[in-house]
C-alpha cells in the first residue's frame, strides 16, 4: 500500500465519526424489531424507562478512560501521536511503542472530587525480540462514599444511610508494538481491569437479598503511527478498551471504548525552517467515544533543546472542544537526556474545569530512561 492510499484511509476513518453525530438517535432497547434489554423500573415511577437520547453514561469502569500522563494532560489529553514518553504509548496508542527507548514513568493525579488517580509502567526491549514490551498499572482511589438504601415507608425520606464504603479500581497492561518502517508502527495492549463497588441489598420476587457489586474484565488497545514525510506531519489512531459487554445487576455495559485519530503538525518545519533548538508543534485530535458526542482536542507543544545540551525544557496548553465540564489546560516539563538516552524527566499539568462542578486537576509525571 502506498503512502498515498494510506493519508486517504486516515482521512476516510476522521469523517466517520462526524458522519455518526449527524445519526438520527435510534432506542438502544430494540436490534432487528426484537426488544434486546430490559429497562423495565424495578419500583414504579422510580426509573427512566424510556431512552433520552443523551449519549451519556453508557459505560463502566470509567477510570480506564481518564488521562494517565501530565504531558498530554496540558494539552487538553490530545497526543496519540507524540513520540518520546512511555505512557502515552501504553495507555493512549500502543502504535508508539516502537518508538519508545527505554523508560520507567510514574503519575499521580489529584483527580476531580477529592479522588485520587495513580498511573506506572515501563517500556523495554527483551533480548533479540523484536518490537518494544511495555507493562503498566492504573489505580483509583474514590474515597469514601456514603451508603443508603430504598425505605419504602411513606413517612420516610424515601432511603436510610448504611455508612460509608470503599470501592476498588485497578488494572494491569501488557503491550507489544513495533516499527514496520523507520516512519511507521504498530502495537497492540492487552489490559486486566478490576472494579468492585461493594455489595448491594436488592430485591428479588419481593425478597430482599445481598449481591456483590465486583467485576474483572479484560480489554483490548490497538494503534498506528505514521509520520507522512512530508515536513514531518504526523497522522496517529487508536481505539481503547475494547471489551465485551459486563453486567452490575441488570445493567450492561461497555468499557469506556473510545476510537482517536490524531494528527502532529511541526509547525516550523512546516514554514521551511530546521526545528532545532525550537520545536512547536500543534496537535489536534477527534476523540469519540461510547460515552459522549465526538469531541475536538486541540494542543500545542513548544520545546526547547539546544543539540550539544543534555538539558531541555517544554511549554504546553490547550483546549476541549464539546465538553460539559472541561475547558482549557496547560503545563510544562523539564528533560534531562544524554546521548545514550538516559536521563530523568518532569512534567505538570493544571487542567480546568467548570468551576460549578470541580476544582481544577493538577497532575504530575515523573519518568527515568535506562
Amino acid at each position: 500500500m502506498t503512502y498515498r492510499k494510506i493519508i486517504w484511509a486516515c482521512l476516510l476513518a476522521m469523517a466517520l465519526p462526524a458522519l455518526q453525530a449527524g445519526a438520527q438517535f435510534v432506542d438502544p432497547r430494540v436490534l432487528g424489531g426484537e426488544l434486546i434489554r430490559d429497562l423495565q423500573p424495578v419500583y414504579a415511577g422510580q426509573e427512566e424507562v424510556r431512552p433520552s437520547g443523551v449519549k451519556a453514561g453508557q459505560s463502566g469502569f470509567v477510570f480506564l478512560a481518564f488521562p494517565t500522563d501530565a504531558r498530554r494532560a496540558a494539552m487538553a489529553d490530545a497526543g496519540a501521536g507524540l513520540t518520546g514518553d512511555a505512557p502515552g504509548a501504553l495507555f493512549l496508542n500502543p502504535g508508539l511503542l516502537g518508538f519508545v527507548d527505554r523508560q520507567a514513568f510514574i503519575t499521580h493525579a489529584e483527580w476531580i472530587a477529592e479522588t485520587k488517580h495513580d498511573v506506572g509502567g515501563a517500556v523495554l526491549k527483551i533480548g533479540d525480540l523484536p518490537g518494544n514490551f511495555g507493562i503498566g498499572f492504573v489505580t483509583h482511589d474514590a474515597g469514601e462514599i456514603n451508603g443508603t438504601a430504598i425505605n419504602p415507608d411513606p413517612s420516610s425520606q424515601g432511603f436510610t444511610e448504611t455508612g460509608t464504603f470503599t470501592t476498588t479500581n485497578y488494572a494491569l497492561s501488557l503491550g507489544w508494538g513495533f516499527q514496520l518502517t523507520d516512519r511507521f508502527s504498530v502495537g497492540t495492549v492487552a489490559r486486566y481491569a478490576h472494579q468492585d463497588l461493594g455489595s448491594s441489598s436488592v430485591f428479588v420476587s419481593g425478597t430482599r437479598q445481598t449481591e456483590s457489586n465486583s467485576q474483572n474484565a479484560i480489554s483490548v488497545d490497538v494503534g498506528t503511527y505514521f509520520n507522512t514525510g512530508f515536513r514531518n506531519l504526523v497522522i496517529a489512531m487508536s481505539i481503547r478498551n475494547f471489551s465485551q459487554e459486563k453486567e452490575y445487576q441488570r445493567e450492561r455495559f461497555e468499557l469506556p471504548r473510545s476510537f482517536r485519530l490524531g494528527f502532529v503538525f511541526d509547525l516550523i518545519s512546516m514554514y521551511g525552517r530546521t526545528p532545532a533548538p525550537h520545536y512547536l508543534s500543534l496537535v489536534t485530535e477527534i476523540s469519540s467515544s461510547i460515552d459522549f458526542d465526538e469531541r475536538t482536542l486541540l494542543g500545542v507543544e513548544y520545546e526547547f533543546k539546544r543539540p550539544t545540551s543534555a538539558l531541555g525544557f517544554a511549554l504546553r496548553g490547550g483546549y476541549k472542544m464539546n465538553h460539559d465540564t472541561e475547558d482549557y489546560s496547560f503545563g510544562g516539563g523539564i528533560n534531562y537526556q544524554t546521548e545514550s538516552g538516559k536521563g530523568v524527566r518532569i512534567d505538570y499539568a493544571c487542567k480546568h474545569f467548570n468551576g460549578a462542578f470541580f476544582d481544577p486537576v493538577q497532575m504530575l509525571t515523573a519518568s527515568v530512561g535506562f
